[in-house]
């Protein structure tokens, strides 16, 4: 599965359970890292900086959704395992 995809599957799983995603310049001096799962009014947000790449997105996306039951939705198994390694703390490839 291309990272591409791999990207897209996290942001509609994401979709799915309700979390907003969104990528944002970070200022030098305002934000630092790469971004992760924050709440605003109550509601699940992943934010990160708009200048990652696609296998930066994929791991605070993946490591972010980590954090919510995943029993209550069908997950393909590439994007669960991907899910899983990020759990762990474990860096997958792209």
């Amino acid at each position: 599965m291309t990272p591409g995809r791999v990207l897209a599957e996290l942001e509609a799983l994401a979709a799915r359970l309700g979390v907003a995603v969104r990528a944002e310049p970070f200022g030098k001096g305002v934000l630092e890292g790469r971004g992760g799962l924050c709440w605003l009014d109550g509601k699940p947000l992943v934010v990160m900086d708009a200048k990652l790449a696609v296998p930066e997105r994929i791991s605070v996306l993946a490591s972010a959704l980590g954090t919510f039951d995943l029993e209550v939705v069908s997950v393909m198994p590439q994007i669960r395992e991907r899910i899983e390694a990020a759990r762990r703390g474990e860096r997958k490839r792209a």
